[in-house]
C-alpha cells in the first residue's frame, strides 16, 4: 500500500475518533451516546468495501492513537508481518533465487527457473508460479540499496545570464523548394528566469547553425557566464570552444545520455510540442512563416506566469538585469574560426583549398588566421596578437607583372660590371678586343 493511501485512511480514522482524543470534555453518558451514533452511521471507508464501523474498532483506534503519542502515523493500517515473503515459495527456492540474482543481476526469470532445475533445487515436475516469483524478485529489489543511482540534484542559477541551457529539438517538416524538409528547433533558455533568450527553427542542427543562434542571443541579451549543453556534435566542436573562450563564457556538458540534467530546456521542448506544434499544419508553407508565428508564441510564453517561479520569465529576467554583461563591440569578429599556418618562402598560406598572400615580413613565421568559412575574402592574419590586416587570395598572373620587391629582401641586382679586372695574357678578351 502506498503512503498516500495510508495517510488517506489514517485521516479518515482520526475524523471518527477526534471528539474522543482532542481534549473535549465529555461525561460517560455523552461518550456512550456519541459512540452509539458513530456505530449506527454509514460511511464511505477508504480502502474498504464496508460501510459500518464496529465499537471495538473505534476503541482500538483510540488506544492506538494515544499509545502512539497522539501522532497520525499511529493510525496507519498495519502491514502484514509476512508481507513480501511469498509463503508459497519454499525456503531453499528463495535462497536459490537470491543467490542467482546476486551472481547475475540481469538474469531473467525463465533462465533462473532453468538454472534452479539444473541444480536440482526444483524437481522436474515441480511447478513454480511465475507471478509469485516475480513478486518475490521485486521485493528483493525494493529492500536493497540502489547502488546504480546517479546523483541528480535540482538546481537553479542565482542570477539572470549565470547559466544558459541550450539544446536542439527535431521539428516538423516544412515546404522548401517544392519538397518537404525536416526542421530543427534551436533554443536557448535562461536557467534562473526560464526566459527564452533565442529560439528559431532551422534546416539543420550543424555547428554553424548553433553558433549563429548563439550570436543572435548574445546580441539581444548580453553574455552568459556558463553555457550548459549536451554532447552532440554541434556542441563539441573546437570552433565553439574557441568562440566561448574569447568571449569569456564557460562551457559545461551534461553527462552523456542523461537529458534530465538539462531539465528546464527539455520541459520547455515538451511544452512547445504540446502547445505550439499541435495543429500548426497551416504554418508549414515555409520556414519563415513557421518562425514568424513561433516568435509571437515565444513572446506570449515569456510574458505568462510560470508555474514554478510564480512570475513571468520576462519580469524575473529583468529583475536582475544589473548582473548582465553586455555584448562586446564587433561581436561578429569573435565568431571567426581560427587556424594556424606557417608562411612559406613565396609569402603564401593555404586555407580551405585557397592560397592567400601574406605580408613579406611574416615569411617563415607561424601566423594565426581568423576567418568566417563562408566569407574567405575577409581572412585576417595575426602574428604575436597583432593584426596585419586582411590578406588577399593569390593572383599569380598579376604577380608575374609586378615582380619581386628586392629591397624588402635585402637583395639588389648589380648595376654594372667592374672593368679593372685583370685579364690573363693570351686570352680572347685581351685589351682592345673587349
Amino acid at each position: 500500500m502506498e503512503n498516500e493511501e495510508k495517510l488517506k485512511i489514517a485521516t479518515f480514522r482520526f475524523g471518527i475518533i477526534s471528539e474522543f482524543v482532542t481534549g473535549i470534555r465529555l461525561n460517560y453518558g455523552e461518550k456512550e451516546q456519541l459512540l452509539k451514533q458513530k456505530i449506527e452511521r454509514s460511511y464511505k471507508i477508504p480502502g474498504s468495501e464496508k460501510n459500518r464501523i464496529s465499537r471495538s474498532c473505534i476503541e482500538k483506534w483510540i488506544r492506538d492513537y494515544r499509545n502512539g503519542g497522539n501522532r497520525i502515523e499511529s493510525l496507519y493500517p498495519k502491514e502484514r508481518i509476512d508481507k513480501g515473503t511469498c509463503r508459497s515459495l519454499s525456503v531453499p527456492i528463495k535462497l536459490a533465487i537470491q543467490e542467482a540474482r546476486r551472481e547475475n543481476p540481469r538474469i531473467g526469470l525463465p533462465a533462473m527457473m532453468t538454472q534452479l532445475r539444473n541444480k536440482k533445487i526444483m524437481e522436474p515436475g515441480e511447478y513454480l508460479n511465475e507471478s509469485t516469483a516475480y513478486r518475490y524478485l521485486r521485493s528483493l529489489e525494493m529492500v536493497r540499496e540502489n547502488t546504480d543511482a546517479i546523483d541528480k540534484r535540482l538546481f537553479e542559477a542565482r542570477h539572470p545570464n549565470e547559466i544558459w541551457q541550450s539544446d536542439v529539438m527535431h521539428g516538423p517538416f516544412v515546404k522548401h523548394e517544392a519538397k518537404k524538409v525536416k526542421s530543427y528547433l534551436v533554443a536557448i533558455i535562461d536557467d534562473h528566469s526560464r526566459f527564452i533568450i533565442h529560439a528559431e527553427f532551422r534546416y539543420s542542427e550543424s555547428k554553424e547553425t548553433f553558433l549563429d543562434c548563439l550570436r543572435q542571443g548574445i546580441l539581444k541579451r548580453g553574455l552568459p557566464n556558463t553555457l550548459y549543453i549536451d554532447n552532440g556534435s554541434c556542441f563539441k566542436a573546437l570552433h565553439l570552444e574557441q568562440v566561448t573562450a574569447q568571449l569569456g563564457i564557460g562551457i559545461k556538458h551534461s553527462r552523456p545520455y542523461t537529458p534530465q540534467g538539462r531539465g528546464k530546456i527539455e520541459r520547455w521542448f515538451k511544452y512547445v510540442r504540446e502547445n505550439f506544434l499541435v495543429g500548426c499544419e497551416d504554418k508549414l508553407d515555409s520556414l519563415d512563416l513557421l518562425n514568424h508565428h513561433f516568435a509571437n508564441w515565444v513572446d506570449e510564453y515569456n510574458n505568462k506566469i510560470h508555474s514554478t517561479t510564480k512570475q513571468t520569465p520576462y519580469i524575473r529576467y529583468r529583475a536582475g538585469i544589473e548582473c548582465i554583461r553586455p555584448a562586446p563591440a564587433h561581436l561578429l569578429d569573435y565568431f571567426r574560426q581560427v587556424e594556424f599556418r606557417k608562411v612559406k618562402k613565396d609569402r603564401t598560406v593555404r586555407l580551405m583549398g585557397s592560397i592567400f598572400e601574406a605580408p613579406v615580413n611574416l615569411i617563415d613565421r607561424q601566423v594565426e588566421l581568423r576567418f568566417h568559412p563562408e566569407l574567405l575574402s575577409q581572412v585576417e592574419i595575426y602574428f604575436q596578437n597583432k593584426s596585419y590586416g586582411i590578406i588577399p587570395i593569390v593572383d599569380s598572373h598579376v604577380n608575374s607583372q609586378i615582380g619581386r620587391d628586392w629591397k624588402s629582401h635585402g637583395d639588389r641586382p648589380k648595376e654594372s660590371i667592374t672593368t679593372d679586372v685583370k685579364i690573363p695574357t693570351g686570352s680572347l678578351f685581351e685589351k682592345g678586343d673587349v
